[in-house]
């Protein structure tokens, strides 16, 4: 009798480089293996990912066995030696991801932050850490599914979509490792604009600087006009100022308050301001459009009197 590695069709040695964040790396191999696998003890320059499947995997990292079971995985980094112990009575399957790290952590835009790249993060763990060793809580079980069925197949588009699941496949692994701080700050790789949008909407009403929405985003209030200048061009003043004028809007045809009221309401610190802005951008005054508005919301057989508590 002939004892042999038993061959599997889920076997990907082709080279494949993917991105994650502002990093760039490449798979070198992926490859489904049971008990059947002997494995020599060894180190190498990539980052080398074990995920148990089913059964039980004893793997020995810098000399210490560690054990996992269907659903746990390790990654090992670069240059620590380590293998699977051969054990041919003891049922197990697993997938080994190879893949080559960047060659620097820095990001290769020079407008973007490092810190708050997700891989970047990761590396840094691994600067300090040789391994992790956990269990997975992002079911990486089914996207390594469908790598199996993409592998096997020759479908249109087979190397974009065995790209992307290589690409998901390491974020998930990399979610579950509870020791890397999710960087909350804002990356300079989102479209900042419309994130500065979003605050003013939620926050038209306070009486809100260009030096508060700067401080939020930790950027310079400079940066900030510039932004808005480039984007949509105009300023961030005259912007949260028409949102204002927008949001008044809604209590002059919905509430009989005063226009001084509603200018306080809405962030106006006095409504001087609202008078200019209807006068310029609706082309009729407060008065006028509430009263349109007032006649616009009543039947047809009816009609606004003289002292409508909405319209005067």
């Amino acid at each position: 009798m002939l004892y042999q590695q038993k061959q599997y069709p889920f076997y990907n040695p082709v080279l494949v480089r993917i991105s994650i964040g502002t990093c760039d790396l490449t798979v070198n191999y992926v490859e489904s293996l049971d008990q059947s696998c002997v494995e020599f003890s060894h180190s190498h320059d990539c980052y080398e990912v074990y995920y148990c499947l089913s059964g039980e995997q004893h793997i020995y990292i810098n000399g210490t066995i560690h054990t996992l079971r269907a659903g746990d995985f390790s990654v090992i980094r670069p240059e620590i030696r380590h293998n699977t112990n051969y054990e041919p009575n003891t049922l197990k399957s697993y997938l080994v991801f190879v893949f080559t790290p960047p060659t620097s952590s820095v990001s290769k835009s020079k407008n973007a932050h490092a810190e708050g790249d997700f891989f970047s993060e990761i590396l840094k763990y691994f600067e300090k850490n040789p391994f992790y060793v956990g269990s997975d809580k992002f079911n990486c079980s089914s996207i390594i599914s469908k790598m199996e069925s993409e592998i096997q197949k020759n479908y249109p588009g087979q190397d974009q979509m065995i790209c992307a699941l290589y690409q998901e496949y390491l974020i998930s692994i990399f979610r579950n490792l509870d020791h890397v701080e999710n960087n909350k700050s804002i990356s300079s790789n989102r479209n900042l604009a419309i994130q500065i949008t979003k605050y003013m909407h939620s926050n038209y009403y306070k009486q809100i600087s260009l030096q508060d929405i700067a401080n939020v985003f930790y950027v310079s209030p400079r940066h900030i006009n510039r932004v808005f200048e480039e984007y949509f061009g105009t300023s961030f003043k005259r912007s949260l100022n028409i949102y204002r004028l927008n949001y008044a809007k809604n209590y002059l045809i919905d509430t009989d308050y005063s226009v001084e009221k509603v200018a306080l309401l809405v962030g106006f610190s006095s409504p001087k301001m609202l008078y200019q802005l209807f006068r310029e951008l609706e082309d009729m005054t407060v008065a006028e459009y509430r009263k349109l508005h007032c006649r616009a919301s009543l039947p047809p057989s009816d009609t606004c009197s003289d002292d409508c508590a909405i319209c005067t």
